[in-house]
């Protein structure tokens, strides 16, 4: 039986989606659990596949993978007490033998959680310039072959919970190093050092190779895909280890920020403008 499965992961201690020998990656937790729990019997029985791959330090709040578990209900009853607590299994749907996410995902879209205050309404104008079929090559990392072209759906910059700007973003497809690269210069708008207008200029004439915001701020939010699942049995570890991460950074924080002394968003605005100085008019 093959199954899709909605995973979500917290990316900070893995070197990525992808298996890679001698490195923490999702997939090779995801592998060695499936095989705790009597799921399969190795690797190539799981036969794991990704509706598209994250990076090193990127996280997924709803990332489509598929595998065939030997043991389906083996899988779908313990799957999620087998795996670290900074992966989890959110629900599953039975699936044709043919299925393949990453040719089954409709629109993926990301959020990038920026850290300190942005001007958000000129980030905002901003991303506006990014929605439609444009060529993204100037916005990211170039794989040989790769088309360059995109179609971007949706593109805009809000306040999150906490105020802080959030950049959300849906396409279909995105090139590697493609969102980071928006999250960047739309960081550099935010910051005063560039107008809004810089995000068209870049995709018509590509003049600078962007500066790519950090991964530690991209979560893959949703990738849309017509099926009907059913919920996993989730455990409390999950919530438990996400909000033990919170409150061990917003401490870290706060006493980094003390010993500062001289104000962390001067700072770190003061940081990103030495990144992106090539944008300063």
């Amino acid at each position: 039986m093959k199954l899709a499965v909605v995973v979500g992961y917290f990316g900070q201690d893995f070197a990525g989606s992808q298996f890679q020998p001698d490195k923490r990656t999702v997939e090779g937790e995801f592998i060695k659990a499936g095989i705790s729990c009597g799921a399969w019997q190795d690797a190539k029985a799981a036969s794991f596949r990704t509706a598209g791959r994250t990076d090193k330090g990127v996280s997924a709040r709803r990332q489509i993978i598929s595998v065939t578990p030997e043991n389906p209900k083996k899988f779908i009853e313990s799957m999620n007490f087998h795996l670290p607590p900074d992966i989890w299994c959110v629900e599953y749907a039975e699936v044709a033998e043919d299925f393949y996410p990453r040719y089954a995902a409709g629109i993926r879209t990301y959020r990038y959680l920026f850290p300190y205050p942005l001007d958000i309404g000129q980030m905002n104008r901003a991303a506006e310039s990014l929605v439609g079929v444009h060529d993204f090559s100037g916005f990211s990392k170039m794989e040989p072959g790769r088309d360059p072209v995109r179609t971007v759906t949706a593109a805009k910059v809000f306040a999150g919970e906490n105020g802080l700007p959030v950049f959300e973003v849906s396409a279909k497809s995105f090139l590697w190093n493609m969102v980071r690269g928006m999250a960047g210069l739309l960081e550099a708008v935010g910051l005063g050092l560039t107008p809004p207008e810089t995000v068209a200029e870049q995709l018509e004439s590509h003049i600078w190779r962007v500066h790519p915001a950090p991964a530690g701020g991209l979560i893959l939010w949703d990738a849309e895909l017509n099926l009907e699942f059913t919920p996993m049995r989730q455990r409390t570890a999950v919530k438990r280890q996400l909000a033990g991460r919170a409150k061990e950074a917003r401490t870290a924080a706060a006493a980094a920020e003390a010993l500062l002394e001289c104000g962390v968003d001067a700072f770190l605005r003061d940081d990103a403008e030495r990144n992106y100085g090539s944008f300063t008019r």
